[in-house]
């Protein structure tokens, strides 16, 4: 009777740490965003007298001179602050979208990890799931704010349609229109998670096999409309990545078949 209580009261007791670490992490995303957009709408307002140009001076005139310079430099071919013909946009768009496709990445072999009961011998399950389902809301937001920024990119001069509708954008349509369709099969995927109930834990996990084809679609995606593809480093990214998610799925699909059968 005493280790029954014992071990209700450690679950409880993780289950207060997950929800808590959650409820924080939550807390200090709010935080920054309120932040960066109060930043943002007070350099719109005032320019050179705003708390970040301000803030920005004081920096500049803290640093060496070489790194000064780069900075600067980066800043003049950025055409920076955001304007016209500038190429800042699309800088974002390419960071946003590898912080996406890394996102989504490190969700499914999140997800492959939880499957395969590799997670639950050092850490709490509900801290990961809650850990699996920040991942995906997270990879979500980057998703659409790679997607979004493009809009301010007057090279390419991409509109809403061009974003919502798969294969009519004026770039490189084809694998532009395969992440769109990612972006809408990570969405449904990750609104899952609040009808897991109402829909039964069966059709949730089989719903969730369309992780890997999400995945798929987004690797796609990448190497075909990103522009860094052709380095190697992104080379060596996107080939480690899918590596490593080709293995847990043998690892997977190896422990479902040689699982004991039950007596």
């Amino acid at each position: 009777m005493t280790t029954i209580v014992k071990t209700q009261k450690s679950s409880h007791l993780q289950a207060a740490v997950a929800v808590t670490m959650i409820g924080l992490g939550v807390i200090a995303g709010g935080l920054v965003a309120l932040v960066t957009l109060g930043l943002w709408l007070d350099f719109q307002a005032y320019q050179d007298q705003s708390l970040l140009s301000r803030f920005s001076t004081v920096i500049q005139a803290a640093m060496p001179g070489p790194i000064d310079t780069f900075l600067t430099d980066q800043a003049r071919v950025m055409d920076l602050p955001l304007a016209g013909q500038s190429s800042a946009y699309w800088y974002m768009a390419r960071a946003g979208g590898v912080m996406s496709y890394l996102l989504l990445w490190f969700s499914v072999v999140w997800g492959l990890l939880m499957s395969t009961k590799l997670t639950g011998k050092w850490m709490a399950p509900l801290l990961t799931y809650g850990l699996h389902e920040f991942l995906s809301i997270l990879a979500l937001v980057f998703i659409s704010l790679h997607s979004l920024v493009l809009l301010g990119d007057s090279y390419i001069d991409f509109n809403i349609f061009h974003l919502l509708l798969p294969f009519f954008a004026p770039y490189e349509p084809l694998w532009t229109g395969l992440g769109t369709i990612a972006f809408y099969l990570s969405l449904a995927l990750t609104l899952s998670f609040y009808v897991r109930k109402q829909i039964g834990q069966k059709l949730w996990r089989m719903l969730h096999y369309l992780t890997f084809v999400t995945y798929a679609l987004s690797l796609l995606h990448a190497l075909g409309a990103g522009t860094d593809t052709a380095s190697i480093v992104m080379k060596v990214i996107y080939f480690s990545t899918g590596l490593v998610v080709l293995f847990l799925i043998n690892y997977r699909l190896l422990t479902l078949k040689f699982k004991p059968a039950k007596a």
